[in-house]
């Protein structure tokens, strides 16, 4: 069963029993170093990575690749909702619900604000130079290439799903 839950525009983080986080921001882009934090600190939890020295200076960064692909598309599309569906006038709020599992971590994107249409994101040209990159609808390239899954629903409300699985290789290396 999904917990529902009516945001507030303050800063709202409910970890619930099952491992699911949840965190919900205003929908502008002064909040996205809180949300891209949770976000890497739930990605070390699947990859292993937190295990780190605490004392360590690099302890909080994302070298490990997992985190960086999570943390990446994650990044690109927080930044097309606040620029995009708010119009970088905020009014609304993302809401974010990750889930961290033992080989993976899934979440989910909500927000309220202008829907789009994913299908007219230009596709990239086969040959990447300067004069061939499109104006926009890059955020989304690179998320979808960072992720293994990905999908868009618009609303209201407007839904993201992202999935990342580690690879086998990374899995092994946790242990």
């Amino acid at each position: 069963m999904r917990a529902h839950f009516r945001p507030t525009r303050s800063l709202v983080i409910l970890v619930a029993m099952a491992p699911t986080i949840r965190l919900s921001v205003p929908g502008t882009l002064r909040y996205r170093a809180i949300a891209v934090r949770v976000v890497a600190e739930s990605a070390r939890l699947v990859s292993a990575s937190a295990l780190r020295d605490p004392n360590d200076p690099l302890a909080h960064d994302v070298r490990h690749p997992f985190d960086t692909a999570v943390v990446s598309a994650f990044m690109e599309i927080f930044n097309n909702i606040a620029i995009h569906a708010y119009r970088r006038k905020g009014g609304g709020v993302i809401e974010i619900e990750i889930t961290p599992t033992d080989g993976a971590l899934q979440i989910e994107v909500q927000d309220t604000g202008q829907p789009f249409d994913i299908d007219n994101v230009a596709p990239l040209p086969s040959e990447l130079d300067e004069a061939s990159l499109p104006e926009g609808g890059m955020g989304i390239h690179i998320a979808k290439t960072m992720l293994d899954e990905m999908t868009y629903e618009p609303g209201p409300p407007n839904l993201w799903r992202l999935c990342k699985r580690l690879s086998t290789h990374q899995v092994a290396g946790r242990s």
